[in-house]
């Protein structure tokens, strides 16, 4: 995982599905805000990282978006 990749999980936690790793932090990432994720990092990173059902995509880096 690389900072700032933004990623869809293929899921909602509190209607959100996209999220933003950044400075080791997972962030809730939605159009006009984002905000740290407050349950388990952890398991966000695993789900992320193993992608056992090939539901999370990349949907690309916040720092290559808005250059």
């Amino acid at each position: 995982m690389k900072n700032g990749n933004i990623y869809n999980i293929g899921q909602t936690v509190n209607g959100v599905s996209k999220f933003m790793w950044f400075n080791n932090t997972w962030y809730y990432f939605v159009e006009e805000l984002s905000y740290e994720y407050q349950y388990d990092q952890q398991d966000l990173t695993k789900l992320v990282t193993e992608n056992e059902f090939d539901e999370v995509k990349l949907l690309g880096n916040i720092f290559e978006i808005f250059k």
